[in-house]
């Protein structure tokens, strides 16, 4: 890794199997205590506290990641339109989730609605008002190591960034994978911000 932060592909898989082996290590009741203290934690972020009218993306976590079903029910019940994903070849499709919704494993185990999608890519996005996304890791400038698909950077590389109007981008993560440095490639995107079972932490993009 040069000082820049840029890195090869071994660098990343390095990582992504260390946090791997480390979520794998969590029990059932931690990772569900984390999903309940994390849609908790999302009342400090820097949202309305209604949401009636407003459209913002989720996901339907792994069985190893911080737990979201917590947050999509307080999103709901606060009256956002959740969207989200789901693979379909290269691309993300969105779909709007409700509760009670019926799912279905996709490609990589991946949970994913039924029903039929409101767009692709990054289109839906523009009029989202935040972007909660998953994470293996996020480090102290806010770049995200992802799970090696390239789904998510493809998608927000045709989404404005916060700071130009776009919708504020939320990593979902466990406090100990903040970490000072990730490995990044020209591609890699930003967040603005991370929610943890902790609370929430800014980034100011500094190099």
């Amino acid at each position: 890794m040069d000082e820049l932060g840029t890195s090869s592909v071994g660098d990343k898989t390095a990582l992504r199997a260390q946090i791997r082996t480390g979520r794998r290590s969590r029990t059932p009741a931690d990772r569900e205590a984390a999903g309940i203290a994390i849609a908790s934690n999302s009342r400090e972020l820097p949202l309305p506290d209604g949401l009636d009218g407003l459209i913002v993306t989720c996901y339907l976590s792994l069985q190893t990641e911080p737990g979201t079903g917590p947050l999509i029910g307080s999103l709901l019940a606060k009256g956002a339109s959740v969207l989200v994903p789901r693979v379909a070849g290269h691309h993300l499709d969105w779909l709007l989730i409700s509760d009670g919704q019926q799912v279905r494993l996709g490609p990589f185990g991946i949970r994913e609605p039924a029903g039929i999608p409101v767009g692709r890519g990054s289109a839906p996005l523009d009029g989202c008002t935040a972007l909660f996304l998953p994470a293996l890791a996020i480090d102290d400038r806010g770049y995200r190591l992802g799970q090696g698909g390239g789904f998510y950077d493809r998608t927000l590389a045709d989404v404005a960034t916060h700071d130009r109007g776009g919708p504020i981008r939320v990593a979902i993560v466990f406090e100990e994978e903040i970490l000072p440095r990730v490995p990044i490639d020209d591609h890699d995107c930003r967040v603005d911000l991370a929610l943890t079972e902790i609370g929430v932490q800014h980034f100011t993009g500094a190099p």
